[in-house]
């Protein structure tokens, strides 16, 4: 099914509720339960998300269809100007969801694509995401939209 009946919009305040319900949603998707969350983890990731849709180096797109939600991406530039690297930015996705009954129509692709052009117009010329390594439908789907496997995040409970 094409995607072309899917509309993108910027997210406000008022898709908060919304956004928060899909990022619990890809919490429990990824959560392998070693890692218990605060007894205040709802409340707390609201804010979160909250700060980070009033943040102006974030960007968070909500997708529609027949003006319902179905989906979303969530998004942050970062500066890098350490001296280290020659890129002194990078562009970071840090939530991405779509609704079960609306994957494999290319929703996500629309959201990463228009993320990805919003790094662009600003001058950010590579972009990093993370996902868990029990979420091999994103190991998937990344690899499938052109990104490469670049780092390792090891625990250990002591």
């Amino acid at each position: 099914m094409s995607n072309s009946n899917i509309i993108l919009r910027e997210a406000s305040a008022s898709d908060l509720e919304i956004i928060t319900q899909y990022t619990i949603k890809l919490h429990q998707h990824e959560d392998d339960g070693k890692i218990k969350p605060h007894q205040n983890f709802a409340i707390n990731l609201k804010k979160w998300l909250s700060s980070g849709l009033a943040d102006p180096r974030s960007l968070f797109l909500i997708a529609t269809q027949n003006d319902a939600p179905i989906g979303f991406i969530g998004a942050t530039s970062i500066i890098n100007d350490n001296g280290f690297l020659a890129h002194a930015m990078k562009g970071n996705i840090q939530l991405i969801w779509v609704e079960p009954d609306h994957r494999k129509k290319g929703v996500a692709e629309k959201l990463v694509d228009e993320i990805e052009h919003c790094f662009k117009e600003i001058g950010i010329d590579y972009v990093e995401c993370s996902y868990t390594a029990t979420n091999h439908l994103a190991e998937v789907f990344w690899s499938n939209n052109g990104y490469e496997k670049n780092s390792v995040t090891a625990r250990k409970f002591l």
